[in-house]
């Protein structure tokens, strides 16, 4: 039987430069959707935030990975 638990092993923690990268791009293109949209309607502007957000959040998880990889 192996002693080690799943629990005992350090978990991968999400580099911080990366969430507030996300963040940052996300209330960005968040304010710049409703600036220019007169309705101010919250699925018009969350949904592009929500995008551009995750995709920012994701190119520099994936580029902080590759160059600690190196």
């Amino acid at each position: 039987m192996n002693t080690t638990s799943q629990d005992d092993r350090p978990k991968p923690k999400l580099p911080s430069a990366a969430v507030a990268a996300g963040f940052v791009a996300a209330a960005v293109t968040a304010g710049a959707v409703a600036w220019a949209t007169p309705d101010g309607n919250l699925v018009v502007t969350l949904v592009p935030a929500l995008v551009v957000g995750l995709a920012v959040f994701g190119l520099t998880l994936w580029r902080s990975r590759h160059e600690h990889s190196e």
